[in-house]
């Protein structure tokens, strides 16, 4: 552990840094979609309207996400930031509070959940066989909101004091896991019955179940960076509890933000002349622009860990200069595979769906060629935006996203759709369109530097506690 903080916090070179963090998070991110890649070729067999299904439960699903957002945001900011300072304690501590917060909300969500996600979808404008078929896969998997939760905010702690080679094991076994037991219960194996979109949900249950046994049974046993006690698991400390939705709970509403938006954009789909057809091509090109994403979302985090780290260490110019390197480099990537899925589009495209149309694989190419344009400031906006977050500094990104992606691409996505009359096409500029002003601002709020500012100070409360105090400059 000495040396990796020293590499992270004091070596030279920043790249070695980044790269020590990103390569596993790269794999572990691939891992990920190509999970949510063999789900939607699975489900393709039965139709679009499979496709169209999973595609709207997955985004009601993220609107229910935000909370798992400001755990693990707040608690990955914490642990990074108490590593930096070396004080494990805190760290650890951090960590438990996280697990019980998880619980708590799970209580929330799960009924919550099941209650409203009828209403969401006639809200969405799903047709009724889409609906039906989505309605089996929500409730799978708000049954296992406790195991997603738990899984999600285990990586983050690993993350968050720099090891991101731990978590990326732990979902290599994860995942094959999931590709077997999604295969089983799609299809049927056995006394198993075929169970189509439902079965997606019931295999990735499964395998978060696994996921989330290793993770935190890794954090107690006492070998890795973070350890935790099983009194830490159920022995509430408010006081951290409160630190960390402080820290957390902007970044939760953020994400929150991008996930209503994504949900509106689905239902002014399902209101173009295509109707469920652009939503089976928007769920598709999304999940391809995922590979496109991975690379900056894996040097995002590591992005937040030297940020809050090097924070931690004082070293806020190291901070900072991290901040624009894993910029340059999550542009160059995502912008690369960007350009690879509209040079390959028709291929790309024809690989999800049994019943692929010529109308789907246009609108599908249009949809690759606005996301590639954007893709430069796409990065911006993720590795920026994750800086600040890793710092603490939670507020600015989120009302950046929440202005961007709420406030302009959607009344843009209508005008365009629907008062211009580009259908589905204008829905795709409004998206890109949109990328490039999310990051553009976040980049302004990066450059001020406030984010370097916010402090988190430890003093001991007990023998057994500790009071931490966040002094933010807004």
């Amino acid at each position: 552990m000495k040396s990796r903080k020293e590499l992270l916090t004091q070596d030279k070179s920043i790249l070695s840094g980044i790269l020590l963090l990103a390569w596993p998070i790269v794999c572990q991110s691939l891992l990920q979609v190509v999970i949510g890649t063999v789900d939607i070729k699975m489900v393709g067999s039965f139709g679009d309207n499979a496709i169209a299904a999973v595609g709207f439960g997955r985004q009601i699903v993220m609107i229910a996400m935000v909370l798992v957002m400001a755990i693990s945001t707040g608690a990955t900011a914490m642990v990074a930031r108490f590593i930096g300072m070396g004080d494990h304690k805190q760290a650890s501590s951090a960590a438990g509070q996280a697990f019980i917060l998880a619980l708590l909300i799970s209580v929330i969500m799960v009924p919550l959940g099941l209650l409203t996600q009828s209403s969401i979808l006639n809200l969405m404008g799903a047709g009724p066989e889409t609906s039906e078929l989505a309605i089996g896969y929500m409730t799978v998997f708000f049954l296992s909101v406790p195991l997603f939760l738990l899984n999600f905010v285990a990586r983050s702690i690993f993350q968050g004091a720099g090891d991101t080679v731990t978590p990326l094991i732990i979902d290599i076994v994860m995942n094959l896991l999931n590709i077997l037991f999604n295969y089983i219960f799609i299809f049927g194996f056995g006394p198993i019955p075929t169970l189509g979109v439902t079965g997606a949900a019931i295999g990735t249950a499964l395998a978060r179940l696994v996921g989330a046994s290793l993770g935190w049974g890794a954090l107690l046993t006492g070998k890795f960076i973070i350890t935790i006690t099983f009194q830490q698991l159920y022995k509430p400390v408010f006081k951290v509890i409160k630190q960390i939705l402080t820290i957390g709970l902007p970044a939760g509403l953020q994400g929150l933000s991008r996930n209503l938006s994504t949900v509106i954009i689905f239902a002014l789909l399902a209101r173009t002349t295509a109707e469920d057809l652009a939503n089976a091509t928007f769920t598709i090109g999304m999940n391809l622009n995922q590979y496109a994403l991975m690379p900056g979302l894996a040097i995002g985090t590591a992005a937040a860990t030297l940020s809050g780290m090097n924070l931690g260490a004082g070293n806020k110019d190291r901070a900072e200069k991290s901040g624009y390197l894993c910029m340059l480099l999550a542009a160059g990537f995502m912008s690369t595979v960007a350009l690879i899925f509209v040079i390959f589009s028709t291929e790309f495209l024809t690989f999800f769906s049994s019943e692929a149309s010529p109308e789907l694989i246009s609108m599908g190419r249009t949809l690759l060629i606005c996301l590639a344009l954007a893709e430069p400031f796409h990065a911006m906006a993720i590795i920026f935006s994750r800086s600040m977050q890793g710092a603490g500094y939670t507020l600015m990104p989120f009302l950046t996203t929440l202005f961007s992606w709420l406030f302009v691409r959607v009344p843009l996505a209508y005008y365009l759709a629907f008062q211009l009359n580009m259908q589905e096409t204008g829905i795709w500029v409004a998206i890109a369109s949109t990328n490039f002003l999310a990051g553009m601002l976040n980049f302004i709020f990066f450059k001020t530097g406030k984010w370097k500012t916010v402090k988190i100070d430890s003093k001991d409360d007990d023998k057994e506690r500790s009071a931490i105090t966040l002094k933010k400059a807004i």
